[in-house]
């Protein structure tokens, strides 16, 4: 009797030990794959973080194009004026000297 007694407690906790061994594997994998997820995640996070910054340094190096059209009407005003730049001193100068 105490060896079918043994038995059958060695057989219960063998499969105690396989069933808390199967749902320690389930934990592990659902941890597992959390994990997985998180990494994708984060890697995405990190992916548009990068594009965002690059698209943004990107606009900061870009003149705005006020700023192109006031830069380029200020050249064509200055290479005006030095085309037709009077001296001062000279009295052929259109209203006489200031």
């Amino acid at each position: 009797m105490l060896s079918r007694t043994h038995t059958l407690l060695t057989i219960l906790t063998a499969a105690l030990a396989a069933a808390a061994a199967a749902v320690l594997a389930c934990r592990h994998r659902r941890l597992q794959r959390a994990l997985a997820a998180e990494r994708a995640t984060r890697r995405l996070a990190d992916a548009a973080h990068h594009r965002d910054l690059t698209a943004f340094t990107a606009r900061l190096h870009v003149p705005p194009p006020d700023a192109a059209v006031l830069a380029e009407a200020n050249h064509i005003l200055d290479t005006a004026y030095a085309a037709h730049h009077q001296h001062p001193h000279d009295p052929h100068t259109e209203g006489g000297p200031a």
